[in-house]
């Protein structure tokens, strides 16, 4: 992996282009290089009143929760300066609890709460900033200290819930949620506050079921209307809510203790010419079935509203499935799944099935479009972790296909975590070696690294793959069509790896409680076009 340092001397054009709009924040900044190191500064005497949450990265800025000052501050790398804005958020009586970022990056969230359980006029509220910090941000009124979110694929809501967590307060709901419509326009929707109606179980996760290989809407037509679906997952349980009509009542299905069921993940099927009715698969932490949901419209006996119903059975699978897709035969509704060395394939309709072995443990599941000479046909993609191997398996008339194997892509180092970059490509870390698997072409490419790589501390941009890890010292991109790998050194060692693509850089957080980043160009990062910004946290603290 070849190394570039371009280091421009003191007296350099380029370092006083980069010194001066720095210079004017009034924070203590530098170029990459040995200009100003932050070690050989003093301890600043502000560091020990600043009280930050960890930065939250959006399209084109960092954002932090600065809970001393009640600010959000966002910080937005330019290609020679930083522009750090500061927005209100709560005031003397609350604390911040987390702040995320929305699935798009479009937006930051922070809950804000009472500082103190004395304090018993001020309820808790979910303030939703625009990224670029420019705007007011939206307010939500929320009934508790939530500690956690879950957010819909389409971005269009977010679910306030306690997960298992404990919140702030002396006692807390552990089934209360709060359904809050992020794209709320003014006299919109309000947020919908709500006790799961389930049997007990606690809380464990929120999913929101999507088909396989589908991102955008969870909505699914039932009886003609459509159904934005929330799966609330409890120990031997799970609660179903349609999130797009408060009026709609909640389904309920309990597993009993003999049955051995504890969903753990869901995936949707909406009915189609194969199959006409909808279905939501559970697949379960214990035991050898999977739980089918087959959604049904049932109107409220009581109001006459309309509801919905769920038609349960337990499809048999043989061991426990780890990983499941769904797939369309010429005339074959199919459930696939995972969990031993084979893809079991299952007609939901009748539960027989037929299996294709790979030969080795496989514990994960993707389907892919692949191009053939008739024309476009789907693929699985098979795989373990700790395994040698991954698996592909061309599904074109597979009820039809005696004796088709699945291909082995050879990991010669094993796998250790692995990343579905795109449709055709894979990133798989595996010790001191990182894999680009070219599934096209079959194509495995071993790069060899000086220390770990975490494959999930990683962003794609185009056909240029960047990786930046925590704990090293340099930033790597991998041009993914002539698979030439090249690095940029850094001075210090990366704290967290944050890739903007609204703004187009990459930005490497170091440990540093008055704030220390480099920022570098995503298409081309260098030490010459990379710049330094230190004390930037400070910003705003000395301004009379």
């Amino acid at each position: 992996m070849s190394l570039r340092n371009h280091e421009p001397s003191d007296g350099s054009p380029l370092l006083e282009r980069l010194r001066r709009p720095l210079a004017s924040l009034g924070l203590h900044l530098g170029l990459v290089g040995p200009l100003i190191l932050p070690g050989c500064l003093p301890d600043d005497p502000y560091a020990d009143d600043l009280d930050l949450l960890p930065p939250v990265s959006t399209r084109e800025s960092l954002a932090y929760v600065d809970q001393a000052r009640h600010e959000l501050v966002v910080v937005r790398p330019e290609d020679d300066r930083l522009d750090i804005l500061r927005r209100g958020v709560g005031d003397d009586r609350t604390t911040v609890l987390w702040s995320r970022a929305t699935l798009d990056g479009s937006h930051v969230m922070t809950l804000v709460a009472p500082a103190s359980e004395k304090t018993e006029d001020i309820d808790e509220q979910l303030y939703l900033f625009p990224a670029d910090g420019e705007d007011d941000p939206q307010v939500y009124d929320v009934l508790a200290p939530f500690t956690g979110v879950a957010l819909s694929p389409d971005g269009r809501r977010a679910v306030l819930h306690f997960g298992s967590g404990v919140g702030s307060g002396a006692l807390q709901n552990a089934n209360q949620v709060a359904i809050v419509p992020l794209d709320r326009a003014p006299g919109g929707e309000v947020v919908r506050n709500l006790t799961l109606n389930g049997f007990g179980g606690r809380l464990q996760s929120i999913q929101f079921p999507t088909p396989t290989g589908a991102e955008g809407p969870t909505a699914v037509d039932v009886g003609g209307r459509p159904l934005e679906l929330v799966a609330f997952l409890a120990e031997g349980e799970v609660v179903l809510v349609d999130a797009g009509n408060e009026l709609t009542d909640q389904v309920a299905v309990r597993f009993g203790a003999e049955v051995g069921f504890s969903p753990e993940a869901t995936l949707l099927r909406p009915g189609d010419e194969v199959f006409g009715k909808p279905v939501l698969f559970l697949r379960s932490s214990v035991g050898s079935d999977v739980a089918m949901l087959t959604l049904v419209d049932k109107s409220d006996e009581a109001t006459g509203e309309p509801g919905f119903s769920a038609q349960v059975s337990l499809i048999p699978v043989g061991e426990r499935a780890t990983d499941m897709a769904t797939y369309n035969g010429a005339e074959t509704p199919y459930l696939v799944t995972v969990g031993s060395s084979a893809m079991i394939f299952t007609d939901i309709r009748t539960q027989g099935s037929f299996s294709v072995g790979t030969g080795a443990s496989v514990q994960n599941l993707f389907m892919r479009d692949a191009q053939t000479a008739a024309g476009t046909i789907k693929q699985a993609v098979a795989w373990a972790s700790g395994g040698n191997a991954l698996y592909t398996l061309d599904l074109d008339d597979i009820e039809n296909t005696i004796g088709r194997t699945p291909e082995p892509l050879a990991i010669e180092t094993g796998i250790q975590d692995l990343v579905v970059l795109d449709n055709d490509r894979v990133l798989v870390s595996s010790g001191l070696n990182l894999y680009v698997v070219d599934l096209p072409l079959s194509q495995v490419t071993p790069l060899s690294a000086q220390s770990p790589y975490d494959a999930r501390s990683s962003a794609l941009d185009g056909n240029r793959l960047l990786l930046g890890t925590p704990g090293q010292t340099w930033v790597s991109t991998v041009d993914l069509l002539t698979l030439n790998p090249e690095s940029m050194v850094l001075d210090d060692a990366i704290g967290s790896f944050h890739y903007l693509p609204g703004a187009g850089k990459l930005v490497m957080v170091h440990a540093d409680p008055v704030g220390h980043l480099t920022v570098a160009d995503a298409q081309s990062p260098s030490r010459s076009s990379s710049y330094v910004a230190w004390g930037y946290l400070l910003d705003g603290m000395l301004d009379p």
